[in-house]
């Protein structure tokens, strides 16, 4: 069974090497927050806090975001399968039926859950409840969310029934392993509304676009540890038959 600093150890370096194997699908998530941070500095963002504070919620801003939250998740479905075939790259890259189709359906729900939290429930109690049930929920059903682009179905039900009993891990361990490129990632982008002259912004935008980026794949790598740490998935390989969650191996 996985531990946790074995498993945060992995999720970071294994992340590194799926962007070093298949860069282009690395990079999508990071182009999705540079274009994001371009439409962020043409409505003035960056200028200083009030700027930053009456951009907050510009509808351009908005919808970048909600691209870009689709962009994120984009890459699970060759990273899933890397990890899952053990880096076999021609697996990873191939558009197979019908793990193209559920990994679609993945993705739909999280579009509609990004445009749920954009859109409709944007502040008070509903927005504070929604937030807390994301939290609990999504780690519940990531055996659903790992095994479609890997062309099995395993219902949410299913899936909160076998997680159930990993449930603590299951919610923080994503949390933890994020967090470090979470600091950096908010560094960066509160740093570019203080630093002075375009320029020296637009550096550590597009460093924050490449930390973005590192930190989606870290994201994903995560639901995979917590998805195969109850058992492992079918058709796992021998090696993570023999003990779920061995990406931290």
């Amino acid at each position: 069974m996985t531990t946790f600093l074995p498993a945060f150890r992995a999720v970071h370096t294994r992340s590194l090497a799926f962007a070093a194997a298949l860069p282009f699908a690395a990079a999508v998530p990071l182009v999705a927050e540079f274009v994001q941070h371009v439409v962020e500095m043409r409505v003035g963002m960056y200028a200083g806090v009030e700027a930053a504070q009456l951009a907050e919620n510009d509808p351009d801003r908005i919808l970048a975001g909600f691209f870009k939250t689709i962009a994120l998740g984009l890459p699970a479905y060759f990273l899933i399968r890397w990890l899952h075939s053990e880096g076999d790259r021609g697996f990873a890259v191939r558009l197979e039926k019908p793990a193209s189709a559920l990994f679609g359906l993945v993705i739909g729900l999280q579009a509609l859950f990004a445009w749920l939290g954009l859109y409709v429930w944007t502040g008070g109690p509903i927005a504070i409840g929604f937030f807390v049930f994301g939290l609990i929920f999504m780690p519940l059903i990531v055996r659903f969310v790992v095994a479609a682009p890997l062309g099995m179905l395993i219902s949410p039900l299913q899936s909160i029934r076998v997680m159930a009993r990993d449930a603590v891990f299951a919610i923080l361990f994503p949390l933890a392993a994020m967090l470090p490129l979470m600091a950096v990632h908010y560094a960066l982008g509160i740093g570019a509304i203080f630093v002075a002259g375009d320029a020296t912004k637009w550096v550590m935008l597009g460093l924050d676009s490449v930390v973005t980026a590192w930190l989606a794949l870290v994201m994903i790598c995560a639901q995979y540890v917590i998805a195969t740490r109850p058992a492992p998935l079918p058709g796992a390989p021998q090696r993570q038959r023999a003990a779920a969650g061995t990406i931290a191996e």
